[in-house]
């Protein structure tokens, strides 16, 4: 929304966001308005993808953004067709550490596999962000590995990143598996 873009903007300027998220660096206020203006409404109107605002219920201030992006289909070796995701988010920094992203993650993924947009739901972070790794491990994520990250760094390069994935039928519990350095605290 139009009137979330100076808050945008002043979470958008964490250097957290700078060593670990995709956005434009230094972050202005015109890729605000972009984003808000166009890239989130362009998302939903072509189905490629899907972000919402989080919000306290408690009233109305912008908490972060979550994301559920199509990123298209792969074929199992059972020959079962999977329609991937991959879910991106972000908090501001007076926001983070309460728990709030494990249950943003867990509606988006009841949203997306319920109306059968999704099968798996992919999620990735570059290499030291352990609170994207926490959320997705309580989310239920199984770890999937160490990699180069499929989506593209802001100067198009494709850094090693944490990966997991989300399958429709899985159990939500935190899964084993995933290596001490990703959730240390």
């Amino acid at each position: 929304m139009a009137k979330d873009t100076d808050r945008v903007f002043e979470y958008c300027q964490d250097p957290l966001f700078e060593r670990y998220l995709t956005v434009p660096w230094p972050y202005r206020l015109e890729h605000a308005e972009g984003f808000l203006g166009e890239y989130v409404p362009a998302g939903w109107m072509s189905d490629r993808e899907y972000t919402w605002a989080l919000r306290d219920p408690a009233g109305p201030e912008l908490l972060g953004v979550i994301a559920l992006r199509l990123t298209g289909e792969s074929v199992a070796a059972d020959a079962s067709v999977h329609r991937v995701g991959s879910i991106g988010f972000w908090l501001g920094a007076p926001h983070r550490g309460r728990g709030l992203m494990p249950e943003a993650q867990r509606l988006v993924a009841d949203w997306a596999f319920a109306a059968q947009i999704i099968n798996v739901m992919h999620w990735e972070c570059l290499l030291g962000n352990v609170a994207s790794a926490r959320a997705a491990w309580k989310s239920g994520f199984r770890y999937s590995g160490m990699g180069p990250s499929i989506a593209a760094y802001r100067d198009g390069s494709h850094p090693d990143s944490w990966q997991g994935h989300l399958c429709a039928e899985d159990d939500r519990s935190p899964q084993p598996g995933w290596p001490a350095e990703a959730l240390a605290r």
